[in-house]
């Protein structure tokens, strides 16, 4: 029985050698596949870390474009509020150019700004009037200045003073004591079907005493 045992495993060892040594003349080697491999995990390995490299950097990237964005919406912002504290810077310098040096160059007593805005209703105002000293600042001014209303109801002429305008509790004129300048502010309320068409304002000047000052506005340019 030993001998038949011997045959089978000399028959096995010899087909294993001719199969190596079949694909040995083929060109294959199990040493050279094994190296393949280690290769390819080794590769594997390198594309792991440079695929986690890469995550990182789009990371560092996508979060630097945030900030990027906030910091352009806040530079907006503040380019904006800029922007508005210069409109609001030159209004005011115009304003103080206007009292300290008119463009027509002439001194004293003015009308510097009359408006009449809506109140909330079709009958109800806001007039605003500012007067102002320009040029000379040497002495304080007093006077009353009148404001009266021309137009047409029913087809009629009429004219309305501020006494007729303010309602219950109102005053016929506006008493103006100042140095540089002062702002008014009426409440008025049209009567029913009045259509005004002319706006004028009278400065009568008591301090230093001087003729009056008189100037007529249209509805269409001072209403809104």
């Amino acid at each position: 029985m030993l001998f038949p045992t011997i045959g089978v495993v000399l028959i096995g060892g010899v087909a294993w050698l001719s199969y190596e040594l079949g694909r040995l003349h083929s060109g294959y080697s199990i040493l050279d596949h094994r190296r393949e491999v280690a290769a390819f995990e080794q590769r594997a390995v390198e594309l792991d870390v440079t695929i986690e490299e890469l995550r990182r950097e789009v990371a560092i990237l996508e979060t630097s474009r945030e900030i990027d964005r906030a910091t352009y919406a806040q530079v907006g912002a503040d380019l904006g509020q800029l922007q508005a504290q210069l409109q609001s810077s030159e209004e005011e310098l115009a304003f103080y150019r206007g009292i300290v040096s008119p463009q027509d160059g002439v001194a004293g007593l003015r009308i510097q700004n009359l408006q009449v805005r809506s109140a909330g209703s079709e009958r109800q105002h806001v007039l605003s009037l500012m007067l102002v000293q320009a040029i000379v600042h040497n002495e304080q001014v007093a006077g009353i200045a009148e404001v009266t209303m021309t137009g047409a109801i029913g087809g009629e002429r009429v004219e309305l003073g501020l006494g007729e305008l303010a309602g219950e509790g109102g005053t016929d004129f506006l008493a103006y004591d100042f140095l540089y300048f002062q702002n008014f502010e009426e409440r008025v309320v049209l009567p029913a079907g009045f259509e005004p068409d002319m706006v004028e304002v009278s400065i009568r000047p008591t301090r230093p005493p001087g003729e009056p000052v008189i100037q007529r506005f249209e509805w269409s340019v001072v209403s809104g």
